[in-house]
């Protein structure tokens, strides 16, 4: 089929890109939102790092962008961290709002004149995609005036819809919610239209490697979360980069723009803020972040921190 995508040729990155990248977990709306649970037991135990540098201190901690239901992960040694943390440091600051309004998800998103997403596939995912669109059409309808990026998450977000998760009860909601409640800074290390603009950014062939593979996972999400979640909650970093970082690798444009360029960034960015303003900072960002030689951590130790992990 004549500019069809080509068949992707970096394994599964899609669902785990929407779970440990705040930037992909926008489009994630069919997350089902509840109450948090009061359970007191700790299920999970993430990783967290102490960062030291001249005297000064920060926590670097890497979340995931929904949770299942009642799963405690905020342990005795994270609690610690926040009580002893002036202010809050994340991606980007307004998730749930943009979650509820997508206003810039949908101004970036669409486009005139767009082929219909059928023509962006080749043969074999486009009848997938006719597939979806057949088997619910509520929930893939209506898609063609979308971008390929923007489709691609859009198809994540209804194909991960069933899954019991909650964002309410996930890393950026919940110490959000403490900093504000104790009247605490929080900001954010980007925009949200600077983040979803990293899509815009990208090449059409790229897109549409990530609209081919959002296709091709659809029927697979419970098993490709699962996988993800279990080795978030265990700490397991060698597991996550197995699983995301070096499937990625093999798309190299992709993993320089969504994750070793932004890491960069952000090392200067959270240098300077400390060197800047007295006081501890909580800093939580996608645990894909975390993993891999180019890690935010590997950066920020060029820069002279000194980097503990302490769970």
């Amino acid at each position: 089929m004549a500019g069809a995508a080509p068949r992707p040729v970096f394994g599964r990155p899609l669902l785990l890109l929407g779970a440990l990248l705040a930037l992909a977990g926008l489009a994630w709306l069919g997350w089902r939102l509840g109450a948090p649970s009061v359970s007191p037991v700790v299920d999970a135990r993430p990783a967290l790092w102490r960062m030291e540098k001249d005297g000064r201190q920060a926590w670097l901690f890497g979340t995931i962008h929904a949770v299942p239901h009642g799963e405690r992960w905020l342990s005795p040694r994270i609690a610690d961290a926040l009580a002893h943390s002036d202010r809050l440091m994340l991606e980007v600051t307004g998730l749930e709002a943009e979650r509820r309004s997508r206003a810039t998800f949908e101004r970036l998103g669409h486009a005139p004149n767009l082929p219909p997403i059928a023509e962006r596939l080749d043969a074999p995912d486009a009848a997938r995609f006719k597939a979806l669109v057949a088997a619910t059409p509520s929930a893939f309808h209506g898609l063609d005036g979308y971008k390929s990026w923007a489709a691609a998450l859009l198809i994540n977000a209804a194909s991960s819809s069933g899954l019991d998760l909650s964002a309410q009860e996930a890393g950026e909601a919940v110490l959000t919610e403490r900093f504000a409640q104790e009247g605490k800074p929080i900001e954010g290390l980007e925009t949200i239209s600077g983040q979803l603009g990293l899509f815009d950014a990208l090449p059409e062939a790229d897109q549409r490697l990530l609209l081919a593979q959002a296709v091709s996972e659809a029927g697979d999400a419970e098993r490709l979360y699962g996988d993800l979640h279990e080795a978030w909650a265990r700490g397991d970093l060698a597991r996550l980069e197995r699983q995301f970082l070096a499937p990625l690798s093999r798309s190299p444009s992709l993993r320089r723009a969504l994750i070793d360029n932004r890491n960069a960034r952000w090392a200067g960015a959270i240098d300077a803020a400390v060197s800047r303003q007295p006081g501890t900072r909580f800093i939580a960002v996608g645990a894909g972040h975390l993993i891999g030689p180019a890690s935010l951590q590997a950066r920020l130790a060029t820069l002279g921190w000194r980097i503990e992990r302490v769970q």
